[in-house]
């Protein structure tokens, strides 16, 4: 077995709703601040494979009850983790 903290990244690739999805997230949470003006909205920089990072704890924190079974899911449902935050318990 192994473990994983949650303060690490992980990579996903967005869908088009997940993107969709996580630009309106940053507007509503500025626009309630009254600061979207001075925070303007910046979306997550892809690799050249289409995949981009979270700490995992972010992750499910801004997508976690978007993925439900049968419904449209904010990305595609393959995570890469990297090797060396894999530890042995």
């Amino acid at each position: 077995m192994k473990s994983f903290n949650i303060n690490y990244t992980v990579k996903i690739r967005l869908t088009e709703f997940g993107k969709e999805l996580h630009k309106k997230l940053w507007e509503d949470f500025w626009n309630s601040h009254g600061k979207l003006d001075k925070f303007p909205y910046t979306p997550p920089k892809e690799d050249e494979n289409g995949y981009c990072e979270f700490q995992m704890w972010d992750l499910m924190n801004k997508f976690g009850s978007y993925c439900v079974l049968g419904c449209e899911q904010p990305f595609e449902t393959v995570i890469l983790i990297d090797e060396d935050d894999l530890k042995d318990d």
